[in-house]
């Protein structure tokens, strides 16, 4: 952990130091949180948002044939000859 120094006003001192016993925590974990709620949910946020946005991105694609067809003519004739058991 980072020491830090931060300078609050009035309300806000005396808004955690109330939800700090209410919570039984303290200042500095209330702060804690609150920057993570705040910046660690954008950051996650966003990478969701990213991977919404790229799934099924070829989906309509017509040019290309389907996947898995496309697997199974690469691999066509290579299992038997892998486990020894091609003729």
């Amino acid at each position: 952990m980072k020491r830090t120094q931060i300078y609050l006003t009035m309300e806000q001192w005396r808004d955690l130091q109330i939800q700090g016993k209410k919570e039984h925590k303290s200042v500095a974990e209330l702060i804690r949180e609150a920057i993570d709620k705040v910046y660690r949910s954008k950051k996650e946020s966003n990478f969701k948002t990213a991977l919404r946005k790229v799934a099924g991105i070829w989906a309509d694609r017509t040019d290309i044939g389907s996947s898995e067809e496309y697997v199974r003519e690469i691999r066509k004739g290579r299992r038997l000859k892998r486990f020894g058991l091609e003729k």
